[in-house]
Formats: C-alpha cells, sequence, structure tokens
C-alpha cells in the first residue's frame, strides 16, 4: 500500500472540514426559521438541510482521506463510483449555494435571532466557492503539481472574484455613492455578473490547462503564449475596474442592507485590483518548480503586488490632508502620490515579466534588469523620508493618522522595496553586475532605516 497524500488531497481534507464544520453549525441552530420574501421553513426541513451539509462535508473528507491512504484502489467500478459521488456532492453544493444567493433575505431564525440578507448571500457564495474548488481538486487529482503554491493561489484568486461578484449579484439593490449620486440596483447586478464572469473564466483557464481529457485537445490552440495573454486581458480588466472604482470611492448606502464607511469601499476596490493584477505574474510561473531557486521570483514579486496595491489605496483614501508642521495638503497631491507609487510598482513588474523573453537583446535587456532596481530605490528612499518625517496627520473624510501609523507606513515601504530588491539579484538571468548593484541598493535602503526611525 503506498501511502502519500498530495498537496491535493491536503486541500480536499481542509475544504469537507469546512464544509461539515458549517453543517454542524447550522445543525446546533436548527429550528423554524423565516425567510423574508419566502416565508417560512419548518425546523425539521432546516435540519435536514443542515445534516445534507454536514453528510457533504464528511464524505468528502473520508473520500479524501482514503485516496491518500489507496491512491489507486484496485477495483474500477469503486473509483467510478466514488468519482460519481463526489461529482454529484459537489455539483450540489454548488447549486445549493448558487439558490441561496438568488433566494436571500433577511431571516429570523427562532431561538437565535435575526440574520441580514448580506450575510446569507456571502454564505451562498462561500458553499458555491466550496463546491467548485472541490470539483477541481478532484478532476484533477491524478494530475501532478508542479507548484502546489502558484497553482493554490490562482485557483483562490480567481474564486474570490466570483464570490465577490456573486455576493454583489446577491445584495444588488439601489446605492447612493457619496460624491456621486443613487445607481441603480440593475447597474450594481451587472457590475457583480461581470466580475463573477471574469472570476469563472480565470477558475475554467486554470482548470482547463491541467485538465487531464481537455489540456491535451486544447494544448495547440491555447498555448503558454496565448493563455498568458488571455489571462492578461482578463486580469487587467478586473484591475482597471479595481482603479477606476478607487478614484470615485466614498460612503456607500444600499437600500434595505445597510452602509459601508470610505475606508472600507476603499479597501474593497484596492484588493480587487490586487486580485486582477495576481492573476496573469501567478500564470506566468505556474510551470516553475517549487523550490529554494523559486523563492526569489515570487517574494520580489509579492513585494511589488504589495506596493501597488498601496498606491490604489492611497489614491481612493486621496483627500485634503493636514500634516502637523508643514500644512495642507491638497487631495490631487495625495491622489498624485498614489498614482506615482502605482507606476513605480508597474513598472517593476512589468520587467519581471518580460525580463525572461527572446525577443530582448542586450540593450533592452540591460534596461529591462535595471528598471527594478531603479524604480524599487525610489520607492525605499521615499519610504525613508516619510519614516525620518512622520507626524500626526488628518485625512478629511476619515480621521486622524497617529505619528507612530506614519512611521510604521514608511518602514514598511522600506522593507518591502529592500526585500524586493535582494531577491531581485537572486533571480535567474542576470548578471553579476546586476545582483551586485541590487543587492548594495538592498543593503544601504534597509541599513538607513534604523537612522531614520531615531531622527
Amino acid at each position: 500500500m503506498n501511502l502519500g497524500f498530495s498537496s491535493r488531497a491536503i486541500t480536499g481534507i481542509i475544504m469537507g472540514w469546512v464544509v461539515a464544520f458549517v453543517g454542524f453549525f447550522a445543525l446546533s441552530i436548527a429550528n423554524s426559521v423565516v425567510v423574508e420574501g419566502i416565508g417560512g421553513i419548518m425546523g425539521s426541513t432546516f435540519f435536514l438541510a443542515a445534516l445534507q451539509l454536514t453528510t457533504i462535508g464528511i464524505i468528502l473528507t473520508i473520500v479524501w482521506v482514503l485516496k491518500g491512504i489507496m491512491p489507486r484502489l484496485e477495483r474500477p467500478i469503486i473509483r467510478k463510483l466514488v468519482s460519481i459521488s463526489i461529482y454529484l456532492d459537489m455539483g450540489l453544493l454548488a447549486i445549493e449555494g448558487l439558490v441561496m444567493v438568488y433566494l436571500a433575505g433577511d431571516v429570523s431564525l427562532t431561538g437565535f435571532g435575526g440574520v441580514s440578507k448580506k450575510y446569507i448571500v456571502l454564505i451562498g457564495a462561500l458553499l458555491f466557492a466550496l463546491g467548485a474548488l472541490s470539483l477541481r481538486q478532484w478532476r484533477l487529482r491524478n494530475v501532478p503539481n508542479v507548484n502546489w503554491l502558484v497553482d493554490t493561489l490562482g485557483s483562490l484568486a480567481a474564486t474570490m472574484l466570483m464570490v465577490e461578484g456573486l455576493t454583489v449579484v446577491g445584495i444588488a439593490k439601489t446605492m447612493n455613492l457619496q460624491g456621486t449620486g443613487g445607481i441603480l440596483g440593475s447597474t450594481v447586478f451587472n457590475a457583480g455578473a461581470q466580475l463573477f464572469v471574469l472570476g469563472a473564466l480565470m477558475f475554467m483557464l486554470w482548470t482547463i490547462i491541467q485538465d487531464p481529457y481537455l489540456a491535451p485537445r486544447v494544448s495547440k490552440y491555447l498555448t503558454s503564449r496565448w493563455s498568458l495573454v488571455l489571462m492578461v486581458i482578463l486580469g487587467g480588466i478586473v484591475a482597471l475596474e479595481g482603479i477606476v472604482a478607487s478614484t470615485i470611492a466614498g460612503e456607500v448606502w444600499i437600500d434595505y442592507i445597510g452602509g459601508a464607511y470610505k475606508i472600507t469601499v476603499v479597501i474593497g476596490c484596492a484588493q480587487l485590483f490586487a486580485l486582477g493584477l495576481i492573476a496573469p505574474l501567478l500564470w506566468k510561473v505556474r510551470e516553475k518548480r517549487l523550490g529554494w531557486k523559486f523563492m526569489p521570483e515570487f517574494v520580489s514579486m509579492v513585494a511589488l503586488v504589495v506596493l501597488a496595491f498601496e498606491g490604489v489605496f492611497a489614491m481612493g483614501l486621496a483627500a485634503n490632508t493636514y500634516i502637523d508642521g508643514i500644512g495642507e495638503i491638497l487631495e490631487s497631491t495625495f491622489r498624485l502620490a498614489g498614482i506615482q507609487l502605482l507606476v513605480l510598482s508597474l513598472i517593476g513588474l512589468m520587467a519581471w515579466l518580460v525580463k525572461g523573453s527572446p525577443l530582448l537583446e542586450k540593450w533592452p535587456k540591460k534596461i529591462v534588469t535595471s528598471l527594478p532596481i531603479i524604480v524599487l530605490s525610489i520607492v525605499a528612499l521615499e519610504g525613508l523620508a516619510v519614516a525620518v518625517m512622520a507626524v500626526t496627520i488628518w485625512i478629511a473624510e476619515f480621521s486622524g493618522v497617529g505619528e507612530r501609523y506614519v512611521l510604521l507606513g514608511g518602514a514598511q515601504m522600506v522593507i518591502l522595496s529592500s526585500l524586493a530588491l535582494f531577491f531581485w539579484a537572486r533571480s535567474e538571468g542576470l548578471s553579476f553586475r546586476f545582483k551586485m548593484t541590487s543587492t548594495v541598493a538592498a543593503a544601504f535602503v534597509l541599513l538607513m532605516l534604523p537612522i531614520a526611525l531615531v531622527l
């Protein structure tokens, strides 16, 4: 007997636990329910629904454990029956999630209390995500996973987009956005639907390219280059939507659902941008084996994505700001600071994305290799300047930000830039001169950080 748990099996077991936990929780509060727009549901019906959810979670966990203990069952008929059972169970779970999103309303549960519609929608979207991810993992159960970290992050990013899209669809009502005015419920619905479609297309791409049946048949059409172009287009649309949304972000109120402060809306826009940005980057390195040679590229990529995220966040939060000891800074200046951080980070990421291209000759290759060193050094110096001049700031429509948090903001810019520079120097294809320059730049800004913190 060959005992071994693959990364897919471990992920499948974890998802089985999550489904079972949701089912057990529902069992613990099972009672008569009143759903707005639907009516009453008997406690026995709720109990059976919770029991069914718990059973699916337990079955999923057991099957993945058996898959790890007995990777190849001797009887083909048993393998077929188990596969059919998993496909049906996970398909049912995903459909139930969609139904919950579609029929969601405020819930009143006897002996427990009321639950807002938005939470019911979110639970339904998460159930759909668990069903879709479990189906994917089972479908690819016998496919070797070259890089489980990238594969997991890529599929999770696509799944998060689907979850967010379904959540927006489920709560679609007339929305009032500060500084913009009213937005019709149909517009909100369409925005959520297209976000779901984009996430679903990314999810399908992550699945089809490895599917044991479909991959050989589409490989002549969906080559590595064209699949990367497709992922860049899909991720670029999502990232662009995040940037545009951040520029109009404000306090929001949705009829019959509730409201959210500007800071929450801005964070949502920035993470939407980050999900779109990281999708093609992960796709680029999906075939690189996970190991010490892979980590330098991965760490530098993640550091640049975080810096770009912060740039979009600053753009969304931009407002007239008062800085103690300096004076007032206009909203346009604040937004310009966020834009330049975003642009510098994107330049570094573009250089990272194309540095291994065979189309780059001698001088273009040197320019591309030097760009991350230049832009990251600029960001690090800006972080040092923020740390040196850290004081309390007051942002209109938000609140005051203490000196300590401003100091931490500058410090993390320096640390992220230093990490990206240090690991960029250890990525493949760089000459000794560029490796030495990048390492020295990283060491210099990192050694300057304690001095900046003291001043």
